[in-house]
């Protein structure tokens, strides 16, 4: 009797399982219908959803699916365009392995250039959206983000945009996008850096100086010794990435292609807080976003005597020297 009853509920679980399987195999047409899985969704909202919108046939058969196999974890948030049969298997796949637009920030990018890529790839909508977000907005959010405490309010958040590949949803709201950005800048710069570095914002501004002007790092120590030499001794800095940063700013609120163009001596009469020809000094906010390399090589604290430097065009080393007239025969060298 024992054995008739273990026949019996084998062939129920094998029938069960057959069935099942059948279930998770079965396809269902859908005619290119848009499917949005929100940031933050819920899993069960999302199989609900899917339900609702006809994607699949069996709510409960992709819950128990998606929680068998851990993928229920793994969906992304994201615009998806179902077209075609799909079984349960193959939703998910879609569902996981979409991540979303992508948007990629070169290392040396400033807020407008990046602001502008994120209009033009629809993420945000609205100009000035994130140039004018300014670092009051997070007051609240100074324990998660303690790097921006003793931070003048007013400043946007130029500098803190970490240089990276990110994919956002269309049409992201901008505290979602700077959330994006921070987290990053937190995880890539600030916990590597925390306990080593005093004032982390004073370093980011000599690193967004170094990163436009330098083109190799091993040289950027120099470089930060320059400037730190430059400002002991009352001189202006004289940086021409400052007046390019003016420019730019100002070509984008003009409406005009983000570029500096060729600099000639009516820029460096340019008047804004930013120009380093005018006013001595450090700037008070950085030029650019650099990325975790460029900013350990400024932390490096090389002592020299050096007040001046050019770029090499050819080989676009750094040249470095102590005084005006070494520097001048310098500029007679390698760049007449």
């Amino acid at each position: 009797m024992k054995k008739i009853f273990k026949i019996v509920v084998s062939l129920f679980l094998l029938l069960l399982v057959l069935i099942i399987v059948n279930l998770i195999n079965t396809q269902t047409t859908v005619n290119n219908k848009k499917f949005i899985v929100n940031s933050g969704d819920d899993f069960l909202l999302i199989a609900n959803n899917l339900k609702k919108e006809e994607i699949i046939k069996d709510k409960n058969i992709f819950i128990v699916y998606a929680y068998f196999n851990g993928d229920y974890k793994n969906i992304k948030p994201g615009e998806y365009i179902f077209n075609g049969k799909y079984n349960i298997s193959q939703v998910i796949l879609m569902l996981k392995n979409n991540l979303g637009i992508s948007v990629t920030i070169p290392e040396g990018f400033n807020i407008f250039q990046i602001e502008n890529e994120l209009i033009q790839k629809g993420i945000i909508n609205n100009k000035f959206e994130l140039v004018n977000y300014t670092i009051s907005n997070l007051e609240n959010k100074f324990d998660k983000y303690p790097f921006l405490k003793n931070i003048d309010k007013n400043i946007n958040l130029e500098g803190f945009l970490y240089p990276n590949t990110y994919y956002f949803l269309k049409n992201t709201s901008i505290n979602d996008v700077v959330g994006v950005f921070l987290d990053n800048f937190k995880k890539e710069i600030y916990e590597k850096v925390k306990n080593d570095v005093g004032n982390i914002y004073e370093k980011l501004i000599l690193a967004s100086l170094v990163e436009k002007e330098v083109y190799h790092k091993n040289d950027i120590p120099n470089v930060v010794s320059v400037i730190q030499n430059r400002i002991s001794h009352n001189m202006l800095l004289q940086i021409d990435a400052t007046l390019c940063y003016i420019k730019m700013e100002n070509n984008y609120i003009n409406n005009k292609d983000i570029e500096c163009g060729q600099l000639t001596n009516v820029d460096k009469k340019l008047e804004s807080s930013y120009n380093t020809y005018m006013n001595k000094g450090m700037i008070l906010s950085p030029i650019c976003n650099v990325n975790y390399i460029t900013f350990k090589e400024v932390m490096r604290n090389i002592n020299t005597d050096y007040l001046y430097y050019i770029t090499d065009p050819e080989t676009k080393n750094t040249i470095f020297a102590k005084t005006l007239e070494e520097h001048n025969k310098n500029i007679q060298k390698y760049l007449k």
